[in-house]
Parts: structure tokens; sequence; C-alpha cells
């Protein structure tokens, strides 16, 4: 079986567009339709002529016209589907670029359709060169498909799997310091949640709410607010601050049994490191601390409180997490109350 790998640029693929075909058995719908921030990413690749994977099509030998005198001949996109697709509607106006759209170079381009770019961004478009690898006559419809298979059968990566790369070094490595603390150990993080960086995604919910960020925690929004702190090294104070609480905490819950861990919800960290601030403020010793989380979050807890529909339902939504942490601290603060007037 032969095949080639060829340079087209978006002007060669807008040429061709009337003879490539998406419609082979196995291909998947125009998924991305709707999601404007990978739409953007893409374009933005584009743009600052980054890197795109090879696109994959099959020219089995079939034409558009069988009676033309020069055949046209038809390209099956086998693992291109997305791309092209975001491609062309971009160039023919359907979208606009999304408003966390990078900059490129130092012209900002969120928000603007292909046709409201500056002249040299829209040739940077229609001159980028795709590596485009063409399977020929000699492959199946069934050796494609496995193609196709082999290709996308990666599980994908999750938010803050991608989002692991706009931190930057120094950032990626002070998250996986905190991770690798006796606090972050002892947290009932799964084998899986720790491939998928569930840790350090928790670790930075506890840097937003500390630093008074008022965001959910959803996918988008903490991708968004992975890409901006990023840019610069993440506030030493606050990765002091969540250093000594995680080691006030331990010392707090030394008492504890692996089970008490393990009930301990992983939803509940970020408001945990709120309410070990406000304990340190109130001059609470490490003891206390534990024996006020202890009462809380595992003796006392109930899912059906106000507290516990706080972490059984939206988890991610900002009302709801600040819901949460309020509801810690005013028990906290009643806690503290209860031990100095020696009740």
């Amino acid at each position: 079986m032969a095949r080639s790998t060829v340079q087209w640029t978006t002007y060669n693929l807008i040429k061709l567009r009337d003879r490539i075909n998406f419609d082979l058995p196995f291909q998947r719908r125009y998924v991305r339709r709707k999601d404007r921030s990978w739409q953007s990413l893409l374009m933005h690749t584009i743009l600052t002529d980054g890197y795109i994977p090879n696109l994959l099509v099959w020219k089995n030998g079939d034409v558009l016209d069988s009676n033309a005198s020069k055949p046209d001949y038809i390209y099956y996109a086998v693992d291109c589907l997305q791309r092209l697709n975001t491609l062309f509607l971009f160039v023919d106006d359907g979208f606009a670029l999304s408003d966390d759209t990078p900059m490129v170079g130092d012209i900002s381009v969120s928000g603007l359709k292909f046709s409201e770019l500056p002249e040299d961004l829209k040739q940077a478009v229609m001159g980028y060169s795709f590596s485009v690898t063409i399977f020929d006559e000699s492959y199946s419809l069934e050796d494609v498909e496995e193609i196709f298979y082999r290709v996308n059968q990666t599980k994908p990566l999750s938010d803050i799997e991608q989002s692991q790369v706009l931190l930057g070094e120094d950032n990626r490595s002070i998250l996986k310091r905190i991770t690798e603390s006796e606090l972050f150990q002892r947290i009932n993080f799964t084998k899986a949640d720790i491939e998928r960086y569930v840790d350090r995604k928790t670790v930075v919910q506890v840097i937003a709410l500390l630093s008074g960020r008022d965001m959910s925690f959803s996918g988008k929004d903490m991708k968004l607010y992975m890409r901006e702190i990023g840019k610069t090294p993440i506030d030493p104070v606050i990765v002091t601050e969540i250093e000594k609480s995680a080691e006030y905490m331990m010392a707090g819950f030394q008492d504890w049994t692996l089970n008490m861990f393990k009930r301990l919800k992983k939803s509940v960290v970020p408001s945990l490191f709120v309410a070990a601030r406000k304990a340190q403020e109130k001059n609470l010793s490490a003891a206390e601390f534990g024996q006020w989380a202890q009462k809380f979050l595992i003796d006392e807890y109930d899912k059906d409180s106000e507290f516990g529909e706080t972490l059984s339902r939206k988890t991610a939504n900002k009302e709801v997490i600040q819901r949460r942490t309020d509801l810690m601290v005013q028990d906290l603060e009643a806690f503290a109350n209860s031990l100095a007037q020696g009740n």
C-alpha cells in the first residue's frame, strides 16, 4: 500500500473544497461546530504558523465527473473533518474568534471574523501550509477505517491536562511540590485522578479561592485562569500560605484514620484552605482546627443539609462554591467562639 505526504495551503484546500468528501461511514459529525474556544484556538495556531498534525485523506480513484477530460479526484476525509470544517467556516465568516483568543504578536484578534482581520493576518490564514497525507487506492475502506480508529482511540485530554502546558515549568513544579505534601498524599485522590492531574487542579482551585478570584470551577473557567496565571509565576505569598496551611492541617489531622480521609470529599478541599486561613487568624491551634474539621466534615456531615447539598449538586458553580465556603467559615467561627467562652 502506498501513501504520500504533500503540502497544501489554505488557498489550495479552498480550491479543492468541492472535491473533499466528509461522508465516510465511520466519520463523526462536525462536533466542534459550537465549540468556539476550540475553533478559535485552531485558528490562532494557523495565524501564528503553529503546528497542526497531518491531515489524513483517502484518494481511492473516485472522480467528481467521470466524463471530464481531466479527472478531478475526490479526497475522502479520514482524519481532518473537524479541522477543515472549522477552517472553511472561519474563512466564510461563519464565526468570530472567542474573546479569550490570545494576541497574535501585538495584535488583538478576539471577537474578529476572518473578513475583519488585518490584511496581513488574512494572508497568514490563506498561506498557512498543511501537511496532508494521502492514502491511495491500494487502501480499502476497512484499511482507512482502521487508521481512523488507531489515530482516535486515545481518550481525549481533559481541560486540566490540556492546561498543564499553559502553566509553564516553574508553576508546574510548584503544583507538583504541593501535591507531594503529606496532606495531599493523604487525601483520597485515586490513581486515575493523579494520572489526569485532578490533584493539581484542586491546588489551582485553592489558589483561586485564596486569591479572592470570583470564578466558577468549570473546565472553561479553569482553563482561562490557568492561561492567565501561566504568564507569570504564581504569587509566592499564596504558595507559602498553602504550604504552611497544609502543614497546619496535617498536624491537626494526625489522629485521623484512613477511612476518615476517604470520607473527606475532594471538592471540599479548596474551601477547607479558606477555613484554615480563618482558623489561624483566630489563633486556633492545629489540634483545635482538626477537632472542628472532624466534627463538621466527618462526624456530623449530612448529605441532606444545606452544606451537604453544596457537595452533591453543581459543585463547579460559582455561587455554590461561595456558599460552601461561607457555611464552613461560619461554622468554624461558631466553634472558635464556643472555645473562647469555655463551652
